[in-house]
């Protein structure tokens, strides 16, 4: 009989069937064919089992896998989101801020528009009142009546003059009856104070301009000199390094000839020594000859211990005073350039630039005081001119009235001198004068503390006991902390040269600590 698949089944009894039946009561029949308990359908069943359980693994791993991907969405997700609540808190904020700029500005545009509606019905008040005064004009004839009033208006309006007797030539009134004025009388003043104003306008421009470049120039010139006096103190920084630097020099040539008498008494005493050894050599062999034969050699006698150490201590000193004697000189060569390169380089080029600078701005305040004194010169001749010209309408536009002129610098006002000194009398001053009477007003009341301070500092630069030169003002510097030989107490940027000329005075130092400028130094 055969099962499905084709696979056989045993039709024989076995042992263990035959044991498991005598136990029983009926005999199974072991030729029925069971498919649960079946050996063959177990491993069947066991292997597609496998195979199931194969493919929920890989289904498993393929679902961890769809997990992670939709964990690390999730996680970007969530970064995005925080990210948006960011943007939005922001843009909240935004708003918020625009919001309030725009109440303020709606606050401030209903206060124009408040101011916008009085400036027109001021300006309709006013168009009414002066269609009402044309209207009255047009009744009147055309003389017109000066008064005091009218009088002193004009006067107002007009520039201040050394006497009224012009202004009286002018309008030939009487200040205490109301004469008769014309309107064309009026009309040639109204034009020719037009005029007046503009020219005068167009000076106080160029006063102005000019007052400016003096400030500027003098401020450079200030700047310059203090850069002058900086390149002058690390010129003499420089100088006394140098000297210091020669001294040391100087006494390490003392100590490389201290040592090369040390050799040369060495090598006679080493002399000496050899000369001993062979006269005792020689004793030697004359009391005990040596029977020489035809197959021996005689062999030279060996050096004694003392000659052999007093060669090699010879050999090393003569070795270590040639390097140092080599050392002394590449350092004095490379010193002597590096000292020439920086004392050229901070005096030549420096200086010529500094030159051409002040040269340059003695240019331009030559050039601004010509602009100054034109401008005087100007304004003269328009005032002499004034009387003289006719009265002729013009159409040009009024000039706005000129800043107020910059105030000085407070450190420079202690330098600062007049441009020119006043050369006409006190009924006919110029222009430029009058400024300067109202400028010294303003720097009297605002800048009169700081004159003082400025004076007093000055006067203690003067008296500083740093001033003093000689050996005291070297050791206060040294003391001060200014000029100093160590690397660690430099904190501001030195020049290469310096830095050079530093690295070589310590070397020294440490090889030379007996000296005597490193033991003046260390004080």
């Amino acid at each position: 009989m055969e099962r499905r698949n084709r696979i056989p089944v045993a039709k024989f009894r076995t042992q263990e069937g035959k044991t498991r039946s005598r136990s029983r009561v009926r005999e199974p029949d072991y030729n029925e064919q069971d498919p649960e308990t079946d050996l063959f359908t177990l491993l069947e069943d066991n292997i597609a089992l496998k195979e199931e359980n194969k493919a929920l693994k890989l289904q498993l791993e393929d679902h961890k896998k769809i997990q992670n991907d939709l964990l690390e969405e999730n996680s970007k997700m969530s970064e995005q989101l925080e990210s948006m609540k960011k943007q939005h808190s922001e843009l909240d904020v935004e708003i918020k801020n625009l919001t309030v700029k725009f109440q303020k500005v709606q606050n401030e545009r209903n206060a124009l528009d408040k101011l916008h509606k009085m400036k027109v019905e001021n300006i309709t008040s006013l168009s009414q009142e002066l269609q009402l005064l044309k209207d009255r004009q047009e009744n009147i004839s055309n003389a017109v009546v000066c008064s005091q009033s009218l009088k002193s208006k004009l006067l107002k309006l007009l520039p201040t003059l050394a006497s009224t007797a012009e202004m009286e030539s002018i309008i030939e009134a009487d200040t205490t009856l109301a004469t008769p004025l014309t309107s064309e009388l009026v009309e040639k003043m109204v034009d020719e104070f037009m005029a007046l104003k503009n020219s005068m306008n167009s000076v106080e421009l160029q006063l102005y301009e000019a007052n400016e470049k003096i400030a500027e120039l003098i401020e450079n010139q200030h700047h310059l000199d203090e850069e002058n006096e900086t390149l002058r103190s690390e010129n003499t920084n420089l100088t006394k390094v140098a000297k210091l630097l020669t001294e040391n020099m100087k006494e390490s040539v003392e100590t490389s000839k201290k040592m090369e008498a040390a050799l040369i008494k060495l090598k006679q005493r080493n002399d000496e020594l050899v000369a001993k050894t062979r006269d005792a050599t020689d004793g030697g062999g004359g009391a005990q000859p040596v029977a020489v034969t035809p197959t021996t050699t005689t062999t030279p006698p060996a050096p004694s211990p003392t000659t052999a150490k007093a060669n090699e201590e010879f050999e090393q000193i003569k070795e270590e005073v040639e390097s140092q004697n080599r050392d002394h000189n590449e350092r004095i060569v490379e010193m002597q350039k590096l000292l020439d390169a920086a004392i050229a380089k901070n005096t030549n080029d420096e200086l010529k630039t500094l030159q051409v600078k002040l040269s340059i701005l003695e240019d331009e305040l030559r050039k601004a005081l010509v602009r100054a004194e034109t401008a005087e010169h100007e304004l003269e001749q328009l005032k002499n001119l004034k009387g003289d010209r006719a009265g002729e309408p013009t159409s040009a536009m009024p000039m706005l009235p000129p800043p107020p002129p910059p105030p000085m610098p407070s450190k420079l006002l202690y330098s600062a001198t007049p441009l020119r000194a006043p050369t006409s009398g006190a009924d006919e001053a110029s222009f430029s004068d009058s400024i300067a009477r109202m400028h010294d007003q303003q720097r009297n009341t605002e800048a009169g503390e700081g004159l003082s301070q400025k004076l007093i500092e000055t006067v203690k630069q003067q008296v500083q006991p740093e001033a003093a030169t000689g050996l005291d003002a070297l050791v206060r510097e040294f003391k001060s902390g200014r000029v100093t030989l160590r690397r660690n107490r430099r904190k501001t940027h030195t020049n290469e040269a310096l830095q050079e000329m530093f690295q070589v005075l310590e070397i020294s130092q440490k090889q030379n600590r007996n000296s005597q400028i490193c033991v003046d130094l260390n004080f």
